[in-house]
């Protein structure tokens, strides 16, 4: 074999482990391909892919947060996994890393050279995994991994919120939550009586489960004639409307959501529409006005409604 064969296969090689491994391998994965340790500094050298940390290498357009997870020493789990498959999670602006129990040696996220010492102050949040389960040969967790990550990392609420997501978007089945769920302590495996697959957004769930913790039924996506489905109705005719900031921005969403009060109110509900911000920092104005409204019955139709229906 030539040595232009053997650079031209050596390169597919590099490329074609990279980009299964997500675009970041450990040397492991090179050498069960055949790759060299001598091939992988050359390739270095070249300028063809980067050397994130000691047996660790890149593509040189990796995702940033599986090159700053692999360079800290570990791989990228819990709500960075999340985040970047756009399953709903807090926003902490951290970088979540999962590292073997007792790790040594981790280093900062922009530079392999710089200890990590404080981690707080890298804004990374360190996920010590048992030895016996292992770190991923790549820098990027998997999704069970991450979101099993995620239920212990988050509050309650967002946990749930989390799952939700993950369940409506159809990155999991319920099945397999399940089984997920059941290798967690049992306070976590309460979670599951608590997810509701059909919630179209964060706000949707963070409002149901606010709402049955003050006992107030409602349904989630409930189809009304000429106006479609509604997030939450309560009783009869109590209409709940969450506006996230996705799906309600643009002239065509504005116009849409006043014709479906619209039509609501002729119908004799109740619409209130609240926001994203109101949702996650002035919940308790809303729900002041809900059960006062559920207090007079209004959430309920009358005689008179029922007559003129």
């Amino acid at each position: 074999m030539t040595a232009t064969n053997r650079d031209f296969i050596d390169r597919t090689l590099i490329a074609r482990t990279l980009s299964v491994s997500g675009g970041v391998a450990h040397y492991s994965v090179f050498e069960a391909a055949g790759v060299s340790r001598a091939r992988l500094g050359y390739a270095v050298k070249a300028g063809r892919i980067q050397r994130v940390r000691n047996n660790w290498f890149a593509q040189l357009d990796a995702p940033d947060d599986a090159v700053r997870s692999a360079r800290v020493g570990g791989a990228a789990t819990c709500l960075t996994v999340l985040k970047a498959l756009g399953i709903w999670c807090v926003d902490d602006l951290c970088l979540h890393v999962a590292v073997p129990m007792h790790a040594g040696h981790l280093s900062a996220p922009t530079d392999r050279r710089v200890p990590l010492g404080d981690p707080a102050r890298h804004r990374v949040v360190l996920h010590p995994i048992p030895l016996p389960y292992g770190l991923p040969t790549g820098a990027v967790d998997t999704l069970d991994a991450a979101l099993m990550q995620s239920v212990i990392c988050q509050t309650r609420e967002n946990a749930i919120v989390s799952l939700d997501s993950a369940l409506n978007g159809r990155h999991l089945t319920m099945a397999r939550l399940t089984v997920l769920l059941s290798e967690l302590p049992l306070t976590y495996q309460r979670l599951l009586r608590l997810v509701d697959a059909t919630s179209q957004s964060g706000l949707e769930t963070k409002a149901r489960l606010r709402l049955r913790g003050r006992r107030i039924r409602y349904r989630t996506q409930v189809m009304i004639d000429r106006v479609g489905r509604v997030d939450l109705l309560i009783g009869d005719r109590l209409v709940v409307e969450l506006d996230g900031r996705r799906w309600h921005n643009g002239a065509e969403a504005f116009e849409e959501d006043r014709r479906r009060d619209l039509e609501l109110l002729r119908q004799g509900y109740i619409v209130i529409r609240v926001s994203y911000v109101q949702v996650m920092n002035r919940w308790d104005e809303i729900e002041t006005v809900i059960l006062q409204l559920v207090r007079n019955r209004e959430h309920r139709w009358s005689t008179l409604h029922r007559k003129t229906a």
